[in-house]
Protein backbone atom coordinates (compact mmCIF):
# COMPACT_ATOMS: atom_id res chain seq x y z
CA UNK A 1 0.00 0.00 0.00
CA UNK A 2 1.32 3.44 -1.00
CA UNK A 3 0.91 6.39 1.35
CA UNK A 4 2.31 9.91 1.59
CA UNK A 5 2.51 12.42 4.36
CA UNK A 6 4.24 15.59 5.40
CA UNK A 7 6.47 14.81 8.37
CA UNK A 8 7.75 17.13 11.07
CA UNK A 9 11.44 17.62 11.72
CA UNK A 10 11.16 15.74 15.01
CA UNK A 11 10.30 12.60 13.06
CA UNK A 12 12.83 13.23 10.28
CA UNK A 13 15.55 13.86 12.90
CA UNK A 14 15.73 10.11 13.49
CA UNK A 15 17.17 9.72 9.97
CA UNK A 16 20.37 11.68 10.67
CA UNK A 17 22.46 8.79 12.09
CA UNK A 18 21.57 6.71 9.01
CA UNK A 19 22.56 9.33 6.40
CA UNK A 20 25.94 9.15 4.67
CA UNK A 21 26.69 12.87 4.83
CA UNK A 22 29.50 12.72 2.29
CA UNK A 23 27.25 11.19 -0.35
CA UNK A 24 24.17 13.27 0.59
CA UNK A 25 25.51 16.68 1.56
CA UNK A 26 22.51 18.60 0.26
CA UNK A 27 19.97 16.39 2.00
CA UNK A 28 22.07 16.44 5.17
CA UNK A 29 21.95 20.23 5.15
CA UNK A 30 18.15 20.09 5.00
CA UNK A 31 18.21 17.91 8.12
CA UNK A 32 20.63 20.18 10.00
CA UNK A 33 21.18 23.82 9.08
CA UNK A 34 17.89 24.14 7.18
CA UNK A 35 15.73 22.03 9.48
CA UNK A 36 13.58 24.89 10.81
CA UNK A 37 12.54 26.07 7.35
CA UNK A 38 12.32 22.83 5.38
CA UNK A 39 9.27 20.68 4.72
CA UNK A 40 9.59 16.92 4.29
CA UNK A 41 7.24 15.15 1.86
CA UNK A 42 7.59 11.39 2.39
CA UNK A 43 6.45 8.25 0.62
CA UNK A 44 5.79 4.95 2.40
CA UNK A 45 5.21 1.51 0.91
CA UNK A 46 3.60 -0.89 3.36
CA UNK A 47 4.64 1.51 6.15
CA UNK A 48 8.30 1.51 5.05
CA UNK A 49 9.86 4.87 4.14
CA UNK A 50 10.98 4.81 0.49
CA UNK A 51 11.70 8.42 -0.50
CA UNK A 52 11.67 12.04 0.65
CA UNK A 53 11.41 15.33 -1.24
CA UNK A 54 12.58 18.03 1.17
CA UNK A 55 11.42 21.53 0.19
CA UNK A 56 12.90 24.93 1.04
CA UNK A 57 11.20 28.20 0.16
CA UNK A 58 13.96 30.45 1.51
CA UNK A 59 15.90 30.73 -1.76
CA UNK A 60 14.96 32.79 -4.80
CA UNK A 61 13.54 29.64 -6.44
CA UNK A 62 11.69 26.54 -5.11
CA UNK A 63 14.59 24.42 -3.82
CA UNK A 64 14.41 20.68 -3.16
CA UNK A 65 16.58 17.84 -1.97
CA UNK A 66 15.68 14.31 -3.02
CA UNK A 67 16.53 11.25 -0.94
CA UNK A 68 15.59 7.67 -1.66
CA UNK A 69 16.09 4.67 0.60
CA UNK A 70 18.43 2.14 -1.00
CA UNK A 71 17.01 -1.13 -2.32
CA UNK A 72 13.37 -0.08 -1.95
CA UNK A 73 10.96 0.59 -4.81
CA UNK A 74 9.66 4.11 -5.30
CA UNK A 75 6.43 5.21 -6.98
CA UNK A 76 7.72 8.46 -8.39
CA UNK A 77 4.64 9.90 -10.15
CA UNK A 78 2.63 9.50 -6.95
CA UNK A 79 5.32 11.24 -4.90
CA UNK A 80 5.50 14.15 -7.36
CA UNK A 81 1.70 14.50 -7.43
CA UNK A 82 1.48 14.56 -3.63
CA UNK A 83 4.34 17.09 -3.46
CA UNK A 84 2.65 19.34 -6.02
CA UNK A 85 -0.61 19.24 -4.08
CA UNK A 86 1.06 19.80 -0.71
CA UNK A 87 3.41 22.64 -1.67
CA UNK A 88 0.82 24.38 -3.91
CA UNK A 89 3.39 25.34 -6.53
CA UNK A 90 2.41 26.39 -10.03
CA UNK A 91 2.96 23.45 -12.40
CA UNK A 92 5.27 25.57 -14.53
CA UNK A 93 7.38 26.80 -11.60
CA UNK A 94 11.06 26.00 -12.20
CA UNK A 95 12.55 24.22 -9.20
CA UNK A 96 16.16 23.36 -8.46
CA UNK A 97 18.07 20.50 -6.88
CA UNK A 98 21.31 18.49 -7.04
CA UNK A 99 21.11 14.82 -8.09
CA UNK A 100 23.35 11.80 -8.37
CA UNK A 101 23.36 10.00 -11.74
CA UNK A 102 20.74 7.41 -10.75
CA UNK A 103 18.31 10.05 -9.50
CA UNK A 104 18.98 12.28 -12.51
CA UNK A 105 17.95 9.39 -14.76
CA UNK A 106 14.79 8.93 -12.69
CA UNK A 107 13.77 12.59 -13.10
CA UNK A 108 14.67 12.49 -16.81
CA UNK A 109 12.61 9.35 -17.38
CA UNK A 110 9.47 11.28 -16.44
CA UNK A 111 10.37 14.37 -18.47
CA UNK A 112 10.72 16.71 -15.48
CA UNK A 113 14.19 18.13 -16.23
CA UNK A 114 14.31 21.61 -17.79
CA UNK A 115 17.38 22.52 -19.82
CA UNK A 116 20.74 20.82 -19.55
CA UNK A 117 22.06 19.47 -16.23
CA UNK A 118 25.31 21.07 -15.05
CA UNK A 119 28.06 18.79 -13.75
CA UNK A 120 28.83 19.59 -10.13
CA UNK A 121 31.71 18.38 -7.97
CA UNK A 122 31.69 17.82 -4.23
CA UNK A 123 35.24 18.27 -2.94
CA UNK A 124 36.64 17.36 0.48
CA UNK A 125 39.73 18.87 2.08
CA UNK A 126 42.42 16.21 2.47
CA UNK A 127 45.80 17.93 2.85
CA UNK A 128 46.38 20.65 5.44
CA UNK A 129 49.97 21.16 4.33
CA UNK A 130 48.70 22.83 1.16
CA UNK A 131 46.81 25.59 2.99
CA UNK A 132 48.30 29.07 2.81
CA UNK A 133 49.43 31.18 5.74
CA UNK A 134 47.13 34.18 5.51
CA UNK A 135 45.16 36.43 7.82
CA UNK A 136 43.99 39.12 5.44
CA UNK A 137 40.27 38.45 5.97
CA UNK A 138 38.24 39.74 8.91
CA UNK A 139 35.18 38.23 10.49
CA UNK A 140 32.01 40.00 9.35
CA UNK A 141 30.04 41.70 12.11
CA UNK A 142 26.27 41.96 12.38
CA UNK A 143 26.26 45.65 11.46
CA UNK A 144 27.85 44.72 8.11
CA UNK A 145 25.20 42.16 7.13
CA UNK A 146 23.34 44.49 4.77
CA UNK A 147 26.54 45.34 2.86
CA UNK A 148 27.48 41.67 2.61
CA UNK A 149 24.02 40.67 1.36
CA UNK A 150 24.14 43.39 -1.31
CA UNK A 151 27.64 42.25 -2.30
CA UNK A 152 26.61 38.61 -2.64
CA UNK A 153 23.44 39.47 -4.55
CA UNK A 154 25.43 41.67 -6.95
CA UNK A 155 27.58 38.63 -7.67
CA UNK A 156 24.45 36.57 -8.38
CA UNK A 157 25.08 34.08 -5.59
CA UNK A 158 21.97 32.03 -6.29
CA UNK A 159 22.29 29.63 -3.36
CA UNK A 160 22.96 32.16 -0.59
CA UNK A 161 20.46 32.54 2.25
CA UNK A 162 20.48 35.14 5.00
CA UNK A 163 20.23 32.42 7.64
CA UNK A 164 23.66 31.14 6.56
CA UNK A 165 25.14 34.55 7.26
CA UNK A 166 23.39 34.68 10.63
CA UNK A 167 24.33 31.14 11.71
CA UNK A 168 27.79 30.62 10.20
CA UNK A 169 30.98 32.70 10.42
CA UNK A 170 31.63 34.77 7.30
CA UNK A 171 34.92 36.45 6.38
CA UNK A 172 35.44 39.53 4.25
CA UNK A 173 38.31 41.44 2.65
CA UNK A 174 37.97 45.19 2.18
CA UNK A 175 39.57 47.93 0.17
CA UNK A 176 38.85 51.00 2.27
CA UNK A 177 35.21 50.69 3.32
CA UNK A 178 34.17 48.46 0.42
CA UNK A 179 34.19 44.68 0.27
CA UNK A 180 36.31 43.19 -2.51
CA UNK A 181 35.83 39.55 -1.43
CA UNK A 182 33.47 37.64 0.85
CA UNK A 183 33.21 33.99 1.83
CA UNK A 184 31.37 31.81 4.28
CA UNK A 185 29.56 28.51 4.54
CA UNK A 186 26.40 26.74 3.48
CA UNK A 187 26.36 24.73 6.66
CA UNK A 188 28.67 24.57 9.62
CA UNK A 189 28.41 22.07 12.45
CA UNK A 190 30.57 19.65 14.42
CA UNK A 191 29.95 16.76 12.03
CA UNK A 192 30.92 18.51 8.82
CA UNK A 193 31.43 21.92 7.26
CA UNK A 194 30.69 23.06 3.70
CA UNK A 195 32.26 26.26 2.38
CA UNK A 196 30.14 28.45 0.12
CA UNK A 197 29.19 31.97 -0.92
CA UNK A 198 32.80 32.76 -1.91
CA UNK A 199 33.04 35.64 -4.34
CA UNK A 200 35.60 38.25 -5.40
CA UNK A 201 34.69 41.57 -6.99
CA UNK A 202 35.18 41.38 -10.74
CA UNK A 203 37.97 43.97 -10.94
CA UNK A 204 40.00 42.16 -8.25
CA UNK A 205 39.85 38.67 -9.75
CA UNK A 206 43.01 36.94 -10.90
CA UNK A 207 45.08 38.22 -7.97
CA UNK A 208 44.83 35.14 -5.74
CA UNK A 209 42.43 36.76 -3.29
CA UNK A 210 39.86 33.96 -3.47
CA UNK A 211 42.60 31.39 -2.85
CA UNK A 212 43.72 33.19 0.31
CA UNK A 213 40.13 33.59 1.49
CA UNK A 214 39.30 29.94 0.81
CA UNK A 215 42.38 28.88 2.73
CA UNK A 216 41.36 30.95 5.76
CA UNK A 217 37.80 29.61 5.63
CA UNK A 218 39.14 26.05 5.44
CA UNK A 219 41.34 26.57 8.50
CA UNK A 220 38.40 28.07 10.39
CA UNK A 221 36.17 25.18 9.33
CA UNK A 222 38.75 22.63 10.52
CA UNK A 223 38.39 24.06 14.01
CA UNK A 224 34.74 23.00 13.95
CA UNK A 225 34.99 19.68 12.11
CA UNK A 226 37.70 17.49 10.58
CA UNK A 227 35.45 17.08 7.54
CA UNK A 228 35.39 20.22 5.37
CA UNK A 229 33.71 20.25 1.95
CA UNK A 230 32.85 22.62 -0.86
CA UNK A 231 30.97 22.38 -4.16
CA UNK A 232 31.94 23.75 -7.55
CA UNK A 233 30.72 23.49 -11.14
CA UNK A 234 32.93 21.02 -12.99
CA UNK A 235 33.40 23.41 -15.92
CA UNK A 236 34.78 26.13 -13.61
CA UNK A 237 38.29 24.83 -14.15
CA UNK A 238 40.14 27.82 -12.61
CA UNK A 239 38.22 27.35 -9.34
CA UNK A 240 38.71 23.57 -9.40
CA UNK A 241 42.47 24.08 -9.80
CA UNK A 242 42.52 26.58 -6.92
CA UNK A 243 40.76 24.13 -4.63
CA UNK A 244 42.99 21.24 -5.67
CA UNK A 245 46.01 23.47 -4.99
CA UNK A 246 44.72 23.98 -1.44
CA UNK A 247 44.38 20.25 -0.78
CA UNK A 248 40.80 19.49 -1.86
CA UNK A 249 39.93 16.29 -3.72
CA UNK A 250 36.73 15.37 -5.59
CA UNK A 251 34.56 12.89 -3.68
CA UNK A 252 31.29 13.01 -5.67
CA UNK A 253 30.23 13.95 -9.20
CA UNK A 254 26.63 15.18 -9.30
CA UNK A 255 24.35 17.32 -11.45
CA UNK A 256 22.66 20.64 -10.69
CA UNK A 257 19.29 20.58 -12.44
CA UNK A 258 16.19 22.64 -12.99
CA UNK A 259 12.94 20.69 -13.00
CA UNK A 260 9.18 21.06 -12.75
CA UNK A 261 6.45 19.26 -10.84
CA UNK A 262 4.24 19.30 -13.91
CA UNK A 263 1.54 16.63 -14.17
CA UNK A 264 1.58 17.13 -17.96
CA UNK A 265 5.03 15.56 -18.15
CA UNK A 266 4.74 12.89 -15.52
CA UNK A 267 1.51 11.35 -16.77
Amino acid sequence: MISHRLLTYDTIFELIPHINAEQNLLFYSYLTQRKEKAQYICQFINSKLTAILAYLSELSFPAFSFFRVEELDIYFPELIAFTRETIKLDEDAVCGTILCQRDLELFQSFGLIKGLPQRFLTMKHQNESKLLESQIAKKISENEYSKVIDFLHSGEMRFFTRSELENCPFLGIKEGEDFIAVGGYHFYDSQLVELGNIITRLDYRGRGIAKLLTSELTRLGKKRSPDVYLGVLANNLPAVRVYEGLGYETTMELSIVNFTLSSRQIT
